[in-house]
């Protein structure tokens, strides 16, 4: 059974969910000095290491007019340094659309009555699950 790791990718955590191909879950929150990407990347590679996953889904957070700012780049500058520090290949990286992702989670929490010092630890981990439930239906049409 294929296995898959999502990256919700921020300036200070990763939120990562995991799937065997069905139903994605959390996994955990990685927490690292803000924009310290190769202390994030050491994190990183003992996870994928542990899950060995098939392939990892990067939520990409373009601009709603499809171009790319800051957060993009800040997501690209990162897996690029997986790459390159050989943690990850190219071929085995997929690439979703999250723009919503972080906004959706967000209601999700609100409607379910977490409160807000809960809802800032959720959420990170709810937007990797939205992001790995995008590339598991892409996968399943």
């Amino acid at each position: 059974m294929a296995k898959y790791l999502a990256f919700d990718v921020g300036s200070k955590t990763i939120g990562i969910a995991k799937s065997d191909g069905f139903y994605p879950s959390t996994l955990k929150t990685i927490r690292f000095e803000e924009n310290n990407f190769y202390q994030a990347c050491e994190l990183v590679e003992a996870i994928i290491k542990e899950e060995n996953p098939q392939k990892i889904v990067i939520g990409y957070p373009k601009n709603m007019d499809n171009s790319i700012g800051h957060r993009a780049q800040m997501v690209e500058d990162f897996v690029s340094l997986l790459i390159d520090n050989k943690i990850w290949t190219e071929d085995k990286i997929e690439w979703i659309d999250e723009r919503l992702t972080t906004k959706m989670a967000r209601s999700i929490l609100v409607e379910a009555n977490v409160s807000r010092k809960k809802q800032k630890k959720a959420k990170d981990n709810l937007a990797a699950i939205l992001i790995l439930e995008t590339f598991l239906v892409k996968i399943s049409k």
